[in-house]
């Protein structure tokens, strides 16, 4: 009895820790998928962090030091600020630099971002302010996050954690005298896990993190761009779905056979009169 639990705990921590190692891994490819998320550029131009971040710093830039305790010219500022930010040569400046920016967020490249002057400078022309003279809209390395280190250990720890559950699964698999209920156990497995990476990475991101706006409207666009797992997700959940069904009916069918022979024990074999 001992020796059943212990397999079976060796079993699930294995597909416990395969389960860590395939979401490290799903979040390694998305965050590192470039050309996906360059594809998502436009949106990411429309969302509100980055609506925010810059018509912060053109805000500060085009109102007077002279007027910026002055609350009414404030507000004027920042009106304007909004509008630029939200008309397209704004955007076409901001889709520009995501390459660059991709590169300092997710490379960890050490150079500051400068959005082209004469874009940016014609957006906010248009939203009725006046840029200052050599203004130029920048974004500081050091005021962005470098993810190349974390992505890079994720990806370590995603690997080591895989080929550790791997190992436990196998040797579990070895040792259990009852293989076919572990096996419908990885078909359940396998059914939640791939349940799980829809809801993740197609089912959320659109129903749930976009419309709320802000910062979790930016990491639902970052996991939209993951959708592609879909449909491994999908195989997935109906590969467990198949084991589950195959294992219950293999169980179905020893419990047939196991009844057909149980009239017959202990039966005294009767003698034939010729």
């Amino acid at each position: 009895m001992t020796r059943r639990i212990s397999l079976t705990f060796v079993l699930i921590l294995g597909l416990i820790s395969i389960t860590v190692a395939a979401a490290l891994g799903a979040l390694h490819m998305t965050a590192t998928n470039r050309e996906r998320i360059l594809s998502e550029s436009d949106t990411i131009a429309k969302s509100e962090p980055v609506k925010e971040e810059f018509a912060g710093k053109i805000a500060t830039a085009i109102i007077p030091r002279e007027s910026a305790a002055n609350p009414a010219d404030l507000n004027h500022a920042n009106d304007i600020a909004r509008l630029a930010v939200e008309s397209p040569a704004f955007r076409q400046a901001f889709v520009t630099a995501l390459p660059a920016l991709y590169g300092r967020i997710v490379d960890g490249a050490p150079n500051d971002i400068d959005l082209d002057p004469v874009l940016v400078n014609q957006a906010i022309v248009g939203a009725g302010g006046i840029p200052p003279p050599g203004f130029v809209l920048r974004v500081y390395a050091a005021d962005t996050p470098d993810l190349h280190g974390p992505l890079d250990l994720m990806a370590r720890i995603g690997y080591g954690l895989g080929g550790f559950g791997l190992l436990l699964v196998v040797g579990a698999l070895i040792g259990m005298p009852h293989r076919g209920r572990a096996v419908m156990r990885i078909g359940r497995w396998l059914i939640t896990v791939g349940i799980t990476t829809i809801l993740l990475f197609w089912f959320l991101p659109s129903v749930a993190f976009l419309p709320l706006g802000g910062w979790i409207s930016m990491i639902g666009i970052i996991l939209a761009t993951g959708e592609w797992l879909a449909v491994p997700a999908a195989l997935m959940t109906a590969l467990g779905i198949t084991i589950l069904v195959m294992g219950r009916s293999g169980e179905a069918e020893t419990r047939r056979r196991n009844l057909e022979v149980i009239p017959t024990v202990g039966r005294t074999p009767t003698r034939t009169s010729y």
